[in-house]
C-alpha cells in the first residue's frame, strides 16, 4: 500500500503506479532571464547546456563559460522567429 501517496489504493506485484504532478515552467519569458543565472542553473545541474541554448537562448561552452556575444545573437534570432508571422525566422 502507498497510503502516504494515494490513500485507499493498493498496488499489486506487476502493476505500475505513475504519478504525474504539475511542474512549474517558471514565470515570464525565458529569453528575458539573465544569462548568468541560466549559466548558474547549468552549473547547479538544473539545466543541461542544450536546454540552456534551446529554451533560454543562452550559449555556453562545454565547460560552462558564458558566450555573451553568441547569446545575444541567438536570442535576437529566437525573438525574431517568434514575431515572424511566417515563422521563417
Amino acid at each position: 500500500m502507498l497510503r502516504s501517496k494515494v490513500p485507499h489504493m493498493q498496488i499489486r506485484a506487476g502493476e505500475r503506479f505513475v504519478c504525474i504532478g504539475p511542474a512549474g515552467g517558471g514565470y515570464g519569458n525565458p529569453l528575458a532571464r539573465e544569462p548568468a543565472r541560466v549559466r548558474d542553473d547549468v552549473a547547479d545541474g538544473l539545466l543541461s547546456v542544450e536546454v540552456a541554448r534551446r529554451a533560454y537562448g543562452v550559449v555556453l561552452t562545454s565547460t560552462g563559460v558564458l558566450r555573451e556575444d553568441e547569446t545575444a545573437r541567438l536570442r535576437s534570432e529566437m525573438i525574431n522567429a517568434r514575431t515572424d508571422p511566417m515563422g521563417s525566422g
